[in-house]
């Protein structure tokens, strides 16, 4: 009974994931660089290649509690927050040269 209950939500995330991919609305959408349709496409090549649910840095399951809440998660909590703090680094550090420069 468990093992199918957790075969109809991996196929709920599956379906939720190709209808973010195929929403209009959402193509035209962009956060931090990429379209949540990237993301769940990026998602669906996951599951296909049977890396879905595992982080894309420390190769660790990400959890079950956070792909429920983003499907399309392809990190863990922790590694998210660095690759946010390291994009807005980066991204603080180009403005700052682009200022020192102008």
């Amino acid at each position: 009974m468990h093992r199918r209950n957790a075969t109809t939500r991996a196929r709920q995330r599956q379906e939720m994931l190709r209808e973010l991919a195929n929403d209009e609305a959402v193509r035209v959408t962009f956060g931090r660089g990429h379209s949540r349709a990237a993301e769940a496409a990026d998602a669906l090549r996951r599951i296909r290649d049977g890396t879905y649910g595992i982080c894309a840095d420390c190769d660790k399951r990400i959890p079950a509690l956070r792909l429920q809440a983003k499907p399309e998660a392809a990190r863990c909590v922790a590694c998210q927050s660095e690759y946010e703090q390291r994009s807005a680094a980066s991204s603080g550090e180009w403005s700052d040269a682009f200022r020192r420069s102008a």
